[in-house]
């Protein structure tokens, strides 16, 4: 009994640490890993023969490759911010998101504030420009790191 016990345990414990996927990086980077999940646009894995529980952004992910089927579990493409309305696939993401991209150049923005329209417009006008901003360096995504009443400030990211 304690042998067949044995041996269970082992089987089960090899499973679980074996490498099973394979992440495939925007930057063409790629990571034998055992993927766990996607939660909030973040994938949690581990690495083989670990188990903590690592974390990259969505962003960063082109494709997860289930290694047993050779079934592609995610699957992302890099956003074009090339062209006059690149701007527009410019993604406003928290800093918990930018994990696993690049930083950038930090990126600002006065709020202007013309009569007749709400607070929430002038905010809306003013993260537009820092869109097109970060689109302008070719950044396709975009951390507001301080917002007050006169100005804007943000840090660009990229794949």
């Amino acid at each position: 009994m304690k042998t067949i016990f044995t041996l269970a345990l082992a089987l089960f414990t090899s499973l679980i640490f074996a490498d099973s996927h394979i992440i495939v990086k925007q930057n063409g980077e790629k990571l034998e890993v055992n993927y766990v999940t996607t939660k909030d646009n973040t994938v949690f894995y581990s690495l083989p023969g670990s188990s903590t529980v690592n974390e990259i952004s969505l962003f960063a992910i082109e494709k997860v490759i289930d290694k047993k089927t050779n079934s592609i579990l995610i699957d992302n493409r890099k956003a074009d911010v090339s062209g006059k309305t690149g701007y527009k696939n410019v993604q406003i993401i928290t800093n918990s998101q930018a994990n696993g991209l690049y930083q950038g150049t930090a990126l600002k923005t006065t709020i202007h504030k013309p009569k007749g329209q709400m607070k929430s417009d002038w905010i809306a006008d003013a993260s537009i420009r820092i869109k097109k901003q970060a689109a302008k360096q070719g950044f396709p995504f975009v951390v507001i790191t301080n917002q007050t009443d006169s100005q804007l400030e943000a840090v660009a990211y990229n794949y």
